[in-house]
């Protein structure tokens, strides 16, 4: 994978982030007015909906990234083990991991999304308590 398609791919994640956090201040937002609270309601269970199957995708695309790592130190080290050049265990593990650098980037990245969006399904999970308690509240 290329540098170019690294960034591309951080700047796609990026971009994703920013759209999900804009749209659970929304939601946030609109838990003030009690007037519009099915509309809040249901845009939360929505939302995490989507988020929660960006999750499983997610999950789907590590779980591929770690195959793909680990089959290519597989190619990389019986490259370096019929090296012309006499290389040590640790030169070996040096150069294959160096071979790899840009598919762990890769998969941080990923990583990295999926723990963002675990960690806004929680935030979304703690909207539905605040709606729950706004509604409460309004009872009395």
């Amino acid at each position: 994978m290329s540098k170019e398609k690294i960034l591309a791919l951080d700047e796609k994640l990026s971009s994703q982030r920013a759209s999900w956090s804009q749209n659970i201040k929304d939601l946030a937002r609109s838990l003030r007015s009690i007037n519009a609270m099915e509309e809040t309601i249901s845009g939360i269970l929505s939302t995490r909906q989507t988020m929660v199957e960006q999750i499983a995708y997610l999950n789907t695309k590590i779980k591929e990234q770690k195959n793909n790592i680990n089959s290519r130190w597989k190619e990389a080290y019986l490259r370096y083990y019929e090296y012309d050049y006499k290389l040590g265990e640790k030169q070996k593990e040096r150069f294959i991991e160096n071979d790899l650098v840009q598919e762990h980037t890769k998969l941080s990245l990923l990583e990295n999304q999926l723990d963002f969006m675990k960690e806004s399904v929680k935030t979304l999970d703690n909207m539905g308590f605040a709606v729950r308690n706004r509604l409460a509240i309004k009872d009395l």
